[in-house]
């Protein structure tokens, strides 16, 4: 197998294995997918010695809840070396095995924990030279997620709710691959041996799927516009839930090449300031608007707590090429974005770069010290005056209602039995603190530890859970 074309290998497989017999067009469609990663992931490690699988894959965890997760997908990746066609073979059965496992234990959460803690290791792992296994590794794992959708192959998983239950919306393209598998049954010497598709096998190929496409050039487009879409919404879910969805990407990414604002400092800087931030942003987010910031037409920024921790989520809105979205760790200072490990790292530079700046305006007390005419200026009207290289920005938030609870149970008679109890978290957040009242120690280094520097007569709320009642197959 190892000395085969990969293409070959491929057509070979999905000819033994990826006929749909009797299968629902989900289970079937599933398997073929399945199939495309696990010849993937064999010719990822192929001429890679065994005994480099253990630093590449191995990394410590103090989590009992995600080490059988660990075991088992490592398992997986020493058959993918050891014994390849069996790994071809087996690992739609796999997949389902385990997706039914999470499913009844009810493990969404620990699942994607894991995931989580690999996108986190995989920088480590790439610095350390093991960039093909892990990123195979990472591969076996995303093919993992469409196996929670099987029933309804036109959504995806987007987050999971508070009581650890997944958040599913419409992917933009549920049947991108489609086309190319019917091209490869009727056209298969075409892709073995290279000779040229013509518009209307192509056309005819993927219309039945509502795809407009009429060239190799139209697949690899919509390919890396999927792929785009995926690799982002797979990387966002752990993030996701009931109060940050508003950050999930509504228009695909175009993946043209972008067009970035100027750069005013250098991202070491803002990274500095952030680490001794003086402010929160509001509960529900900040919208900016911008003018002259090349394609960027909007970001919206939201906080979360995730393990002690605060996190930055953004997404950011553009001129006609769509949206994207990612994260910033503010104490590991771990930044995301769909251009990250890519061919196009400087398009991740710089996208870093210029979310971080509006961080740091957001967040923290700066000066204008130099090149004032590079930097953002503040205003409410983008339509004013600025100079060429000076972005101008809009910043809003939206404010809730104080008083969204007295109308939960007003005038409703209160039956016991018609609620349960349940458990909620409330975000930590900066506070005002009465006259004459002072920060308690203990404040001032929890919000330490969060990178926050109260100022004179704040003190910070840890993030506690209170009880609510909530009434059954009804509202609060």
């Amino acid at each position: 197998m190892n000395k085969q074309n990969q293409m070959e290998v491929l057509l070979e497989c999905q000819k033994k294995y990826g006929q749909r017999r009797s299968d629902s067009l989900e289970a079937w469609v599933l398997r073929k997918r399945a199939i495309n990663t696990a010849v993937m992931v064999v010719f990822s490690i192929t001429g890679i010695d065994f005994s480099d699988f253990e630093p590449a894959l191995y990394f410590r965890c103090d989590d009992d809840r995600i080490r059988k997760f660990i075991r088992s997908y490592e398992g997986q990746m020493e058959e993918a070396a050891i014994h390849p066609a069996e790994f071809i073979r087996n690992l739609d059965a796999f997949y389902l095995k385990t997706c039914l496992y999470i499913e009844k234990n009810h493990l969404f959460r620990e699942f994607f924990d894991f995931y989580k803690l690999l996108e986190q290791r995989r920088r480590e792992k790439i610095q350390q030279g093991h960039k093909a296994i892990f990123d195979a590794y990472l591969s076996l794992l995303m093919q993992q997620i469409n196996y929670f959708s099987r029933r309804q192959m036109e959504y995806s998983v987007s987050g999971i709710t508070d009581r650890g239950d997944l958040i599913f919306r419409k992917n933009p393209h549920p049947y991108s691959d489609m086309g190319a598998y019917r091209l490869e049954e009727q056209f298969p010497a075409h892709f073995t041996d290279g000779l040229e598709l013509t518009e209307k096998q192509i056309y005819h190929a993927y219309r039945p799927y509502g795809y407009e496409i009429r060239s190799m050039y139209d697949i690899e487009a919509l390919d890396a516009r999927a792929r785009v879409y995926d690799n982002n919404n797979y990387a966002m879910i752990p993030y996701i839930n009931e109060k940050t969805s508003k950050v999930l990407i509504q228009e695909p990414y175009q993946h043209h090449v972008p067009d970035f604002p100027r750069q005013w400092k250098n991202t070491g800087f803002y990274k500095e300031k952030l680490l001794h931030r003086s402010y929160m942003l509001p509960a529900a987010g900040i919208t900016a608007r911008y003018s002259n910031a090349g394609e960027i037409r909007e970001i919206y920024f939201l906080e979360q707590f995730h393990n002690d921790e605060i996190i930055l989520l953004y997404r950011i809105s553009t001129y006609g090429n769509g949206e994207y979205s990612g994260y910033f760790h503010t104490k590991s200072q771990v930044f995301y974005s769909i251009f990250e490990n890519t061919n196009c790292s400087e398009w991740h530079d710089q996208v870093e770069n210029f979310i971080l700046e509006n961080y740091m305006i957001l967040t923290c007390s700066y000066e204008i010290d130099k090149k004032k005419n590079y930097a953002i200026r503040q205003t409410d009207n983008l339509q004013e005056f600025h100079f060429p290289y000076q972005p101008l920005a809009s910043y809003t938030y939206k404010q809730g209602s104080e008083r969204h609870n007295d109308r939960i149970h007003k005038n409703k008679r209160y039956i016991k039995e018609e609620y349960q109890e349940e458990m909620r978290t409330r975000c930590g957040y900066i506070r005002s603190l009465p006259k004459d009242q002072h920060v308690s120690e203990e404040a001032l280094q929890h919000a330490r530890e969060l990178g926050l520097e109260l100022p004179e007569g704040k003190t910070f709320v840890r993030s506690h859970e209170f009880k609510v009642y909530r009434k059954v197959n009804g509202t609060d």
